[in-house]
């Protein structure tokens, strides 16, 4: 039915304001031989284009590389997903995947293996409330996005500076997601991104807090075993010291205790050693004009589960939004255990 107001102009949907991507990640860790990597992929397919990264900490020294090429509109035709620099294949659908790369400095050849089952989302609870996506945007993450636990094995060979002709051979725990639909990184304020790997558990805590939502932090997660995969309902951030308004993320230098509650009553803590990490990679987002900046940094470092002593590893991806003056030249490494 046509009413009177439908004869001035209407709302314009979130949406329009939004890129559709289609991203993967995959960051490892591997603590003997203090190797961190992260391999990032992200299709535009509306911009023609797609980022790829990958990122590399071994035991101090980093490599990174971030290019941009053409990809199709259609996506189901660009398989494997691959540019001149790095290829990324799905073996086996589930449960093996396989990425390789060629750069400059260094070459790398790793695989993975599942875990546990994949973790959907949207099998987790609808936070309480509205939100401007409707209830797309009361989930954790208002796009489609599911996540796995992995181990990683493969080669790392270097090809300049001191160690140049030396390869390393790496293994560990690793995670995966796989997420698309429409995002724009600039409406989040803040994210808390933790991915623990124990010897019989995976638990993974996320806190998102963007504008599409606005009654506070939104809560997701789960917690995979032999048994099955657990629903987090609520992540306690109360031991995190970077939340302030107003201010960019400092330089992370203390351990943050985080304590995770699943749908079926159970609860644990997990400590992340942050303050002795295994190296620090950077995924940030910036406005066309550089006044807005969403910091995102993953801290790969070892684990801790507090109820029983047990140690593990993983990552803790933290993100926070930030327009203050200094903003188009604040340094990606704002969040670096050592001066930028």
């Amino acid at each position: 039915m046509v009413t009177p107001e439908d004869d001035f102009p209407h709302p314009v949907p979130p949406q329009a304001f939004m890129t559709w991507k289609e991203n993967w990640v995959f960051p490892a860790v591997d603590t003997d031989r203090r190797v961190a990597s992260l391999f990032h992929f992200s299709l535009r397919p509306g911009e023609g284009e797609g980022i790829f990264t990958a990122k590399f900490c071994i035991d101090g020294w980093e490599h990174r590389y971030v290019g941009r090429s053409p990809v199709p509109r259609d996506l189901t035709r660009f398989v494997p997903v691959a540019n001149e620099k790095i290829t990324f294949e799905v073996v086996e659908a589930g449960s093996r995947f396989h990425i390789t790369y060629t750069g400059d400095e260094l070459d790398a050849d790793v695989w993975y293996s599942a875990r546990f089952h994949a973790w959907d989302f949207d099998d987790g609870p609808l936070a309480p409330g509205e939100s401007t996506l409707g209830d797309r945007g009361r989930h954790v993450f208002h796009f489609m996005h599911y996540e796995q636990a992995l181990q990683h094995e493969g080669t790392i060979t270097i090809k300049a500076g001191p160690r140049a002709g030396e390869t390393i051979a790496v293994s560990g725990y690793a995670n995966r997601d796989h997420s698309w639909g429409w995002r724009q990184d600039l409406t989040f304020r803040h994210h808390h991104w933790l991915c623990a790997s124990f010897e019989d558990r995976f638990v993974e805590g996320t806190v998102m807090n963007e504008t599409c939502y606005p009654h506070g932090d939104k809560f997701g997660g789960w917690i995979s075993t032999e048994a099955g995969n657990q629903a987090v309902t609520t992540v306690d951030t109360s031991d995190a010291y970077w939340l302030a308004p107003g201010e960019p993320l400092p330089q992370l230098s203390r351990d943050v205790r985080y304590r995770i509650a699943t749908a079926a009553g159970e609860s644990v803590t997990v400590i992340a050693h942050i303050a002795s990490d295994y190296g620090r990679l950077y995924l940030n987002a910036r406005s066309p004009d550089r006044a807005e900046v969403y910091q995102d940094v993953q801290i790969f470092c070892d684990m801790t589960l507090e109820e029983t002593g047990e140690r593990g590893s993983g990552v803790l991806e933290l993100g926070k939004f930030y327009d203050g003056p200094d903003a188009a030249t604040l340094t990606a490494r704002s969040a670096s255990r050592l001066p930028a």
